[in-house]
């Protein structure tokens, strides 16, 4: 009977799970080779190098359905000169929020970026930020900024919200594939007291067969074998409390374009 080593990382409810087939010691050429293939395969579905897959998780490790997506935008006469007269103006108003969440009693966090994507390729870009934020009043959240409009919407509301989908859109200036827009010199700046996600790995008896729990929701799945080996891969979502299920904030509105 051999070995397979199981990977398994969570961020919140957010779990990607992998168990692959090692080479070992004892192995021949030929066998260590289709080995190595396979787990090969299987560690890059774990690869989190990756921009967005780094940001998916950390979303997911610290922020639920109950929490926002921010987008705030600047009126002509507050327009900033340059990004980073516009950081210095989300790091005034961020001071401003943590200020309103100690009188509340309730603990900030947050990722964001500023962003400057154009219309149409050539193009200058107007400036603004995306803000993930720690659920609070979408009132308090409005009122702090000052410099023009603000939308506020659930983190997680629509169809094709996930924590991926958020992540791509917030690194999507570093993606030299989309047409007219420059890769950011930094993807987000996160608040300190985030979680991280925890990462295990262990060795398992090769007739393992990884699945997820019942109510869990499975968001992607892929296996491979070959003479040698074999891998399976798999990500889900955990089942949502009761207390997460989604609500529509006041005065919420549908993302600018």
């Amino acid at each position: 009977m051999g070995r397979n080593r199981l990977k398994t990382c969570q961020a919140g409810r957010l779990v990607y799970v992998v168990c692959y087939t090692q080479a070992t010691p004892s192995d021949g050429p030929e066998e260590r080779a289709a080995k190595n293939k396979i787990s090969s395969a299987a560690r890059q579905k774990l690869n989190f190098r990756a921009a967005y897959r780094k940001l998916e998780l950390l979303l997911a490790a610290n922020f639920t359905r109950q929490d926002y997506f921010v987008t705030l935008t600047y009126s002509p006469e507050h327009l900033p000169t340059d990004p980073a007269a516009a950081r210095a103006c989300i790091r005034k108003y961020i001071k401003r929020l943590r200020v309103q969440f100690g009188h509340k009693g309730l603990t900030l966090k947050y990722i964001y970026n500023t962003e400057s994507v154009p219309d149409a390729p050539g193009q200058p870009g107007r400036l603004h930020h995306h803000l993930v934020i720690s659920a609070i009043d979408p009132d308090t959240i409005k009122s702090l900024w000052g410099l023009g409009l603000v939308y506020v919407e659930p983190l997680l509301d629509g169809v094709n919200d996930s924590y991926e989908a958020r992540a791509r859109y917030l690194v999507k200036e570093r993606d030299p594939s989309l047409d007219g827009r420059k890769v950011g010199q930094r993807g987000w700046t996160p608040s300190l007291n985030l979680a991280k996600p925890v990462e295990t790995s262990k060795l398992v008896p090769d007739y393992v067969t990884i699945q997820a729990p019942p109510g869990a929701f499975i968001l992607e799945r892929a296996s491979d074998t070959n003479y040698y080996g074999s891998y399976q891969f798999l990500k889900y979502l955990l089942p949502e409390p009761i207390d997460n299920r989604p609500t529509r904030p006041p005065g919420w509105r549908p993302r600018p374009t």
